[in-house]
């Protein structure tokens, strides 16, 4: 088996400057000023830049949830799946009640063809 090769993003080569030079600070190969000297900075803005870059590979290297962060629920979403729902069902019980309206008149229907008699409605109208 071999390695995984890691993918990421373009890293501008002044961060990877800083960075190593953060890294020979931090195992006492080279002094602060002659870091910061070699990055055109003051001692003061290369601790910043070694407080950012410990901070970011300490972030990195803890271990975290697995899968995608959880998500702030939109209100004005929430709201929406809910109406939708609401017409749903509304829907859903109109479509019922209008499928028992047509078993009840194809049943009528059905009845008066069998009898022969005229409907109730017709004979008020006569």
């Amino acid at each position: 088996m071999g390695r995984r090769k890691l993918t990421t993003e373009p890293v501008p080569n002044i961060a990877w400057k800083r960075t190593e030079l953060v890294m020979l600070v931090r195992s006492e190969v080279m002094k602060v000023r002659e870091a910061a000297r070699q990055l055109n900075a003051s001692v003061k803005t290369y601790y910043v830049w070694e407080r950012k870059i410990l901070t970011a590979a300490l972030q990195a290297a803890t271990n975290h949830a697995a899968g995608r962060p959880a998500t702030v629920p939109d209100p004005e979403k929430e709201r929406l799946r809910t109406e939708l729902a609401a017409s749903q069902q509304q829907v859903a019980e109109l479509s019922a009640e209008l499928k028992a309206q047509k078993l009840y008149s194809e049943y009528q229907q059905s009845r008066q063809e069998a009898t022969g008699s005229v409907p109730l409605e017709e004979k008020k109208g006569r």
